[in-house]
């Protein structure tokens, strides 16, 4: 939802992101060069995690977050979109969730059966939306949107597990509680995609 919000077209946020983009671009670096770069500081950000470096580890996950912003623009304004980078943006992104939410659980007991539970909704949240998105572009239906692989927006996107692990660093007490709400949202975001997929492939 929030990467939706911020990425709309005219707003400060798409304009500085795509200005970003064109200025990594310059300086020579790749599309599939920033996605790696997104997924080394993403799986950094999750070993800080693990050691209990809070902060660093959340100013990490930003970082990997605006790089994994920028690579798809960088893209769209270079080269041109490939399928093997959308496969690479695709798969970098779950390993850097997969990352951060081990860095968060492994070292506290506590957080353990929540984490279980998120690691479950994202599982099925991820077979929905690819089912539909494989299943919309073999019906030929309209794509929405300009990505190579695509698939239907939702309520959870990336920034909103930048939230989650702001209030990890920040409210450690509501840890546990924040990984159950990230999981119920994200079985309504699979819900939707569901809903989605229903409507369009009938």
């Amino acid at each position: 939802m929030l990467d939706t919000w911020l990425s709309r077209p005219g707003s400060a946020s798409d304009a500085l992101l795509s200005a970003l983009a064109r200025r990594l671009l310059s300086a020579g670096l790749t599309p599939d060069a920033l996605t790696h770069a997104a997924l080394v500081t993403g799986v950094l950000a999750g070993a800080l995690f693990y050691v209990d470096h809070g902060w660093m580890a959340f100013v990490t996950v930003l970082l990997s977050g605006v790089l994994d912003a920028v690579d798809g623009r960088a893209a769209r304004f270079g080269p041109g979109p490939t399928p093997w980078g959308g496969v690479l943006d695709l798969t970098s992104d779950r390993v850097v969730e997969a990352a951060i939410l081990l860095g968060v659980a492994v070292p506290r007991p506590h957080l353990h059966l929540p984490a279980l539970v998120l690691a479950t909704t994202w599982y099925v949240n991820l077979c929905v939306f690819l089912a539909v998105g494989a299943a919309s572009k073999a019906s030929g239906s309209p794509p929405q949107s300009e990505k190579v692989i695509d698939y239907p927006p939702g309520l959870l996107e990336r920034t909103e597990a930048l939230l989650f692990a702001f209030v990890v660093v920040a409210l450690p007490r509501l840890a546990a509680a924040s990984l159950y709400l990230y999981a119920a949202l994200g079985m309504l975001t699979a819900a939707q995609r569901w809903r989605y997929g229903r409507r369009v492939l009938r």
